[in-house]
């Protein structure tokens, strides 16, 4: 928290939920003291929490098993709380969608899905017909720029979007193509590219967006670690990448 604050940041997504054994988060559903250092550093520094993550849809998944990190999304006074989705078979992905949107509503949190082109929720199509089929008031959309570029989506479809099912919006910058086997562990938890330094369409997603929507940046840089380059340098770096991307797409 304190990081994001001193790059100016107005607010922050936090882990609550580990969803895959390679994503290790942070213990705030289980640890009640780190819950309350938490909430301190929030509010010494003034920012809001956007969303928690991350749940995930599997055919093993029990619904139940997550309340306790919705309940600690509620405690740190999160909007929105973020899911993936791994469950081939359709009609028990969308009822667990369905009552996981109903255990968040619970706790006054808005559940938005993350389409991942690896994952059976792999377009912004597909996220749109889980959302309409749910017809839950509290359920929208993830949409990431490297999500929605490796998916085969663009601006215009992202401009097409009912601003009802947008949820929260990420962004970072990555090369023309990735391996498919590259796509999930590699790039989508260890390396991605500063805004600015890849090859999308980051003008047009911004342009695409309402203008007053939060724009998350997720920017894993496992070279820059690998290398020795301290967390601080590695968010300054994104960041400003960010803001000169937002420059260039405002200024019109």
């Amino acid at each position: 928290m304190h990081l994001g604050a001193e790059l100016g940041c107005a607010a922050v997504s936090l882990w609550v939920q580990s969803p895959t054994p390679q994503a290790i988060a942070p213990p705030l559903a289980e640890d009640a003291a780190l819950r309350r250092a938490t909430k301190e550093a929030l509010t010494k520094t003034k920012l809001n929490v956007i969303t928690v993550e991350c749940l995930a849809l599997t055919p093993a998944t029990d619904i139940a098993n997550y309340e306790p990190a919705l309940a600690a999304g509620a405690e740190l006074q999160a909007k929105a709380a973020t899911v993936i989705a791994f469950d081939p078979e359709t009609a028990r992905q969308q009822e667990n969608f369905n009552r996981l949107a109903a255990l968040a509503a619970q706790y006054q949190l808005v559940l938005n899905i993350e389409f991942l082109a690896f994952s059976t929720v792999p377009n912004l199509a597909a996220a749109q017909t889980l959302v309409q089929n749910s017809k839950a008031g509290n359920a929208g959309i993830v949409v990431d720029s490297l999500h929605l570029t490796r998916s085969g989506g663009n601006a215009a479809a992202l401009a097409a979007l009912a601003p009802s099912l947008l949820g929260t919006v990420q962004i970072c910058d990555g090369p023309p193509s990735m391996a498919p086997e590259l796509q999930s562990v590699h790039e989508g938890f260890e390396q991605r590219m500063i805004p600015g330094e890849g090859s999308f369409a980051l003008i047009e997603f911004i342009r695409a967006l309402p203008p007053e929507k939060i724009i998350g940046v997720e920017v894993p840089l496992k070279n820059l670690a690998d290398a020795g380059i301290p967390v601080e340098e590695r968010a300054r770096r994104a960041i400003a990448g960010t803001r000169r991307v937002l420059e260039q797409a405002y200024a019109r």
